[in-house]
């Protein structure tokens, strides 16, 4: 007969890295059953029923995302993200960020302006990480600002490389989701940290909020 094994203790970030397949299985169940009960697979359904079903994979797809981004935060924090950096230019990045944006954040009602001062000045990034950690600033200012907003994202060249700054123009939010705050402000800042960048300005008040980094050219 083999004992029980209660660990003491644990090591949370591990945990979830390692089990990152089983904690989003459920979620990724949920939503493709509700799609396929929503596309009338199973059966016709009333109008009542596709509003309740659409309720359900909504905060579903929410749960899921908060899931995706423990995820990524765990594996962030024990520097298990895979980073394979190559020569880009700063307007290739930012148009795969707003495209994604357009692709899978349209309930945010957002509308970007781009300016880019240095656009041949080469940077070498690995360009899906740093979609990823850009739109999660992004993330963070659309949480900040009251919706619909207005945010402009302008690259410039800098003496240490290029200079980023999201500009997020609208009132500020009475009562944002401190959770979602906490993950995309984590997530982009490991990001930009683990490029080789640093941070110059991360503020807000009452009419906009500001976030600078730059990265090394």
């Amino acid at each position: 007969m083999n004992n029980f094994e209660f660990p003491e203790q644990l090591d949370l970030a591990a945990f979830i890295s390692e089990e990152a397949h089983d904690l989003k299985s459920p979620f990724n169940r949920i939503l493709g059953f509700t799609k396929m009960l929503m596309k009338g697979m199973s059966g016709p359904i009333t109008d009542m029923q596709k509003d309740d079903l659409t309720t359900v994979y909504q905060n579903s797809n929410q749960a899921m995302t908060m899931m995706s981004n423990l995820v990524d935060m765990a594996r962030l924090s024990r520097g298990e993200k895979s980073f394979a950096p190559s020569e880009s230019e700063a307007n290739r990045l930012l148009n795969q960020v707003i495209a994604y944006w357009k692709q899978n954040k349209a309930d945010k009602q957002v509308e970007f302006e781009i300016n880019t001062f240095a656009p041949e000045i080469p940077i070498s990034v690995d360009e899906p990480l740093m979609r990823q950690g850009i739109l999660n600033l992004a993330l963070y200012l659309a949480e900040y600002t009251q919706l619909p907003a207005q945010i402009t994202i302008k690259v410039e060249q800098d003496p240490e490389g290029l200079l980023f700054s999201l500009e997020s123009r609208g009132a500020k939010n009475p009562i944002p989701v401190e959770i979602d705050l906490t993950m995309t402000a984590y997530i982009g800042q490991a990001i930009v940290k683990l490029h080789g960048g640093a941070f110059r300005a991360t503020r807000g008040d009452e009419e906009s909020g500001l976030i600078q980094f730059v990265l090394p050219g």
